[in-house]
Formats: structure tokens, C-alpha cells, sequence
């Protein structure tokens, strides 16, 4: 579940849009962001593995009204992170079929249906619940090793015939040319290595939490590692970053070498399994997140509504479905919402989609260090408690280093994409969804406190 919630595909595409430079970011990430999070999240979980996870870390500390900032936040990014994976797996969807069909990847009507056609059921198989759900996991999981095995194939087979199509010396490695929108891309980049807590969100439901939950973390990590920088490199090797279709570049990476090769269609596997990844992915976290205003209906801290449980399967469904529903809301507006006279595209949409993501996802990761340094100074003894090492020094660099990435992808969020056409419908976009957010938490977090 770690694997297949954490490690996405789409981040080795959108990292590769910077070239080479990208190799240099994916070490920073993973030095300054993934390590700070795995100690943070091993150490707490393995003392606290209770259903709610990093909401329930900081409610524990800081009280309902953090934690119920903390847990808005850590639901509301799902509702703009589902859609744009299902518009990563709507483009690969139609890659299989070759060239035919590939205009529809911009198509507003085609990302709308299919999109919400997914979204929907992810949302029905989450009311069934992770029995029924399981083989979602199982296929999400091969649909990850398969692609990046062919694509790091493809790479080599380049690499080895014609040469890299990317030049890797030392000076290509600095960011050059449009240097803000570039280094913009380093949230996405750390954002790749969030989730880590997935689990931890369903820490009741996990056999053996102490032990499970931070063994899961450390293997998936070195896997997501090794996948990321590998499958960056390979596809900035087998096509130059100035060629490169996000959304379809991998699948396209894989059919240039193996039409080269003579080998026809592998291309079109590699796609199928990408969009059947991405949906896979979007599953994983939709039964996850619907637990989060579970766990807060049950502290009061939103409608008891969220709090009930379907009488036959014995999960959230008011939840689920309401989570559904917002998600479906925030994806049309993201896709309709026009300012400055021009209309966003499918791509601007997708942009706009993944940078909310991040942007809403990294305010709870500020409450999860401080929650690491605060509970460290009023912790119990326990048996199989796992600890940052180091000491108070440890911990002071694990919390530090963390707060530091955080905060600057945060306010990296706010920079255009390169290729944005309306960088005003960007901002207004991301600017108002964001007061939107905060100000419906608000709301929802008073009415419930003044009913209950």
C-alpha cells in the first residue's frame, strides 16, 4: 500500500521538464525532505499507531483546533489530488492506441467523463471497503515496476546505440534559462516522496502497526528512490526535455526505443499499465482519506455524519461519498474557471490540479515536525517505541531540515509553470481556491463545535 500510494509515476515526466538539473533536485528532495519525513513518521507511528494518523499526532499535541486544521488540510488536498491523477490516467489511456486518439488528451469533454467516471468508482469499491479493494493495491504495484522497468531498458538501449539525447557534464546539471519556473518544480519533486503515512491513517486496521507501518516506510522509500532518479534519467536519455509531453512521456520514451527495435505495441503496454497505475494510485488514497473525516466526526470536530458507519460493510460512507462529490466540484471548476478572457486548458488544469495538491498537503507536514519535536519532550517509555536518532541534536536536524523543505514548497507552489499561457488564471486560481479551502473549514469546523 506504501508503494503504490506513494511512488507515482507522473512526478519522473514532470521533474524531467527541468532536464538534467532534475538529477541534482531528486538527491536535494530526498536528502532535505524524504529522510526528515521517514524519521518523523517511523518514530511517531510507532508510538502512536492509532486510526487518524498525522491528524491524531497533532490533535495529541496542539489540541482539536490544530488538529482539526491538520486533518481539513490532509483531506482537502485529495479532492485536487484524485482528478489530476485520473487526467494523468485519462492521457495514457489514449496512448495506447497509438497517435489516433491522442487529440482527445486535450479534449475537455473526454477528461471530464473520465474522470468522473473513475472518481466515482474508487469511491463505490471504498464503501466496500479493502477486502474487495485489495487487488486494486496488488495491480497498482505491478502497473509501477513494469512501465519503470521498460523505461530504464529503453534508456539503456539508448544510451548504448545512439548516445543520450540529454547531455549530463557538470554545467548542464545547474538550472538555466527560465530559472523560477524551473526551480518551481522542486514542490513537485518533494511532494513526490509524500504519503509515507498513508497507513498510518488506517493505523488501527494494519496488523502489527509498531513494526509493520515503520518497515513499510523504509522499503518503499529506497524503492521510490531508486525509481524516481532512474526513470527521470532514463527518459531524459532516450528524449530531450524540450520534446517531452508530460502527461505521455514515459509511454513515449518506451515506444521510440522499441519502434527503433523494431518491436511494435510495447509502447501501448506501457501506456495501459501507466493509466491502470494512476487509477490504482487514486483508489488507494480515496479509502485512505475518507478516514480522516471519519476520525474527526468521531472528535466532533465536523458533522457527526462522518462519523457513521455503512451497516453492511461497516465503513465511512457519508464520508466517501462526500468526498467524492467535493472532489467532482473542485475538479470542474479547476477545468472551467476562466479569468483574463482565456480559456484554461486541459494541461493548465492539470497544473493547477497538482500544485493545489501540494500546496494544501505541505500545511499538515509543518504540523507533523513540530508534533515530532513537541510529543519527543512528553514522551512514555514503550516497548517497541522506534526513536530519530541522535538525540536532541537528531531531532533538531530531522525537524529543522524538514520545516525548511516544507516551507520553501510552499511558497514555491506560486510560481507559473513553464508553458503556463495565463499566468493571471493560474494565481487567481490557485489564490482563491486556497481562501475557499480555509475559509469551508472554518465554517465547518464552527457549525460543528456550536451543534454538538
Amino acid at each position: 500500500m506504501n508503494v503504490v500510494g506513494v511512488v507515482t509515476l507522473r512526478w519522473i515526466t514532470r521533474a524531467a521538464r527541468m532536464g538534467a538539473p532534475s538529477l541534482v533536485l531528486w538527491a536535494l528532495a530526498w536528502l532535505c525532505f524524504f529522510l526528515p519525513l521517514a524519521a518523523a513518521v517511523t518514530e511517531l507511528s510507532s508510538r502512536y499507531p492509532e486510526q487518524g494518523g498525522l491528524y491524531a499526532w497533532t490533535r495529541r499535541a496542539f489540541g482539536p483546533v490544530h488538529g482539526f486544521i491538520c486533518g481539513w488540510c490532509l483531506w482537502v488536498n485529495n479532492l485536487f489530488y484524485f482528478p489530476s491523477m485520473l487526467l494523468f490516467a485519462a492521457a495514457n489511456a489514449l496512448a495506447v492506441f497509438g497517435g489516433r486518439f491522442q487529440g482527445l488528451a486535450d479534449s475537455h469533454l473526454y477528461a471530464v467523463a473520465f474522470v468522473l467516471v473513475m472518481l466515482w468508482l474508487s469511491a463505490g469499491l471504498a464503501v466496500v471497503g479493502f477486502r474487495a479493494g485489495r487487488w486494486a493495491n496488488t495491480l497498482g504495484t505491478l502497473c509501477l515496476w513494469i512501465p519503470v522497468a521498460l523505461l530504464i531498458v529503453a534508456g539503456a538501449a539508448r544510451l548504448f546505440t545512439s548516445g543520450s539525447a540529454t547531455s549530463f557534464a557538470p554545467p548542464a546539471l545547474v538550472p538555466r534559462g527560465e530559472f523560477w519556473p524551473a526551480i518551481g518544480l522542486w514542490s513537485g519533486i518533494c511532494f513526490a516522496f509524500s504519503g509515507f503515512e498513508v497507513t498510518t491513517l488506517v493505523g488501527q486496521e494494519v496488523k502489527a502497526a509498531r513494526r509493520t507501518i515503520p518497515r513499510g516506510v523504509l522499503i518503499a522509500g529506497l524503492l521510490a528512490t531508486i525509481m524516481y532518479i532512474a526513470g527521470t534519467a532514463s527518459v531524459l536519455i532516450t528524449i530531450p526535455a524540450s520534446s517531452l509531453l508530460e502527461r505521455t512521456g514515459i509511454a513515449d520514451a518506451v515506444d521510440l526505443v522499441a519502434g527503433q527495435a523494431g518491436l511494435v505495441g510495447v509502447g501501448g503496454v506501457t501506456a495501459l499499465l501507466l493509466a491502470l497505475g494512476a487509477a490504482s494510485t487514486s483508489n488507494a488514497w480515496f479509502a485512505s482519506a475518507g478516514r480522516v473525516p471519519f476520525a474527526v466526526g468521531l472528535d466532533r470536530g465536523c458533522p457527526a455524519a462522518f462519523a457513521r458507519l455503512q451497516a453492511r460493510f461497516r465503513t465511512p460512507h457519508v464520508a466517501l461519498v462526500t468526498q467524492a462529490a467535493a472532489a467532482s466540484v473542485l475538479f470542474l471548476a479547476s477545468v472551467f474557471l476562466t479569468v483574463a478572457g482565456a480559456r484554461t486548458t486541459v494541461q493548465e488544469a492539470y497544473d493547477i490540479l497538482v500544485n493545489m495538491t501540494i500546496l494544501v498537503y505541505f500545511v499538515p507536514y509543518l504540523y507533523l515536525f513540530l508534533s515530532l519535536a513537541w510529543l519527543r519532550a512528553r514522551r512514555t517509555t514503550a516497548h517497541e517505541e522506534i526513536h530519530v536518532p541522535g538525540g536532541r541534536t537528531g531531532l533538531a536536524l530531522v525537524a529543522g531540515t524538514g520545516l525548511f523543505a516544507t516551507l520553501i514548497s510552499l511558497l514555491l507552489v506560486f510560481v507559473p509553470p513553464g508553458g503556463t499561457t495565463n499566468a493571471i488564471n493560474y494565481e487567481v486560481n490557485v489564490v482563491g481556491q486556497t481562501l475557499v479551502i480555509v475559509a469551508c473549514g472554518l465554517a465547518v469546523f464552527w457549525w460543528s463545535r456550536r451543534n454538538q
